[in-house]
């Protein structure tokens, strides 16, 4: 019962309840005046006056717009609210999300720190403690980034510095830094096919598309499968392509992927299924640089592909 009066008193609930209300009061406001019309004809008829003499059709076409008005501003304002809904809804899972990530590696620091000061560590100990740590800085640096990212896309104020890049270096050198860290989890990077390929754009926004792009493949991916990065041309387009073995994205949600704070229903914890800025900053920069990514999959169990199309710096093939 409460669960029933809970969605009863939801603004969206009614809010579609007037927009049903209104539809009927137009209904029946159209079919009385009909039937009042009709009465008149009929005694236009007995009298010989004229029907048009004796009513008009004005209240009718008046009534008929003030009500479809109302629909229609009502209907916004439905489309508003629901959509405010969601992303509250989606900002929670967000923060629930975000307070976890940030939270554990601090907790680490903090315990690395006192375990470092309460004891007498060997040079080798020391040094373990040391990377784990700036590892965890790191992760924590990357959250933050991501955070402030996605705040200045919303709001258009990312840097971008335009120059000629050459995509190829650009891939082999992001992935020489992150092959290690990717592999060392069981998955193996394979880079297949890099032609020289220039594009416009900012290098340093660009690994930020190539490294939320690996991310993604690589947290939705099970250990022992492949992550393939290729490049290709066609016209004046360069495609950079991302394709894992995961687990796949359902039909209804390849578009959604890349809405802001959105993230795929999965059977994981959920705490593995990130943070909903990823694909969002990875849409918005590629836009930025007057591309387009697109999302792929045959289904959930089949793997995930990501293209990125990014217009070639000569603006044509070779």
């Amino acid at each position: 019962m409460k669960k029933f009066l809970k969605i009863l008193v939801h603004p969206v609930t009614m809010i579609t309840m007037v927009q049903v209300t209104w539809t009927v009061a137009l209904i029946f406001w159209i079919l009385f005046f009909i039937g009042r019309y009709n009465q008149v004809v009929e005694l236009a008829r007995s009298t010989g006056a004229r029907p048009q003499d004796l009513v008009s059709w004005a209240p009718l076409v008046i009534g008929i717009l003030l009500l479809v008005f109302i629909f229609g501003g009502t209907l916004v304002l439905t489309l508003y609210l629901a959509r405010q809904y969601i992303l509250n809804r989606q900002m929670k899972i967000f923060m629930s999300f975000i307070s976890h990530e940030l939270r554990t590696p601090l907790t680490s620091i903090r315990l690395l720190l006192e375990t470092m000061r309460d004891n007498e560590l060997d040079p080798e100990q020391e040094a373990e403690f040391i990377e784990n740590m700036l590892l965890d800085t790191d992760r924590l640096t990357r959250r933050i980034g991501s955070i402030l990212n996605a705040s200045r896309l919303e709001r258009r104020l990312l840097p971008m510095r335009t120059e000629v890049v050459s995509l190829d270096l650009l891939v082999e050198r992001f992935l020489e830094g992150r092959r290690t860290a990717i592999e060392s989890a069981g998955r193996q990077i394979v880079a297949r096919d890099l032609p020289p390929v220039a594009v416009l754009g900012d290098p340093e926004q660009l690994e930020i598309v190539l490294g939320n792009l690996l991310s993604n493949a690589e947290r939705y991916s099970p250990p022992g499968t492949d992550i393939t990065i290729s490049l290709s041309t066609f016209g004046r387009w360069a495609a950079l392509t991302v394709q894992d073995e995961g687990q796949g994205i359902a039909r209804s949600e390849l578009r959604k992927v890349f809405r802001l704070f959105y993230r795929a229903e999965s059977s994981e914890d959920s705490i593995k299924r990130g943070s909903g800025l990823g694909l969002y900053i990875v849409k918005g920069i590629v836009e930025q640089h007057h591309g387009k990514v697109l999302a792929r999959s045959q289904g959930p169990g089949k793997g995930s592909t990501f293209i990125v199309q990014l217009p070639l710096a000569n603006g044509k093939t070779g």
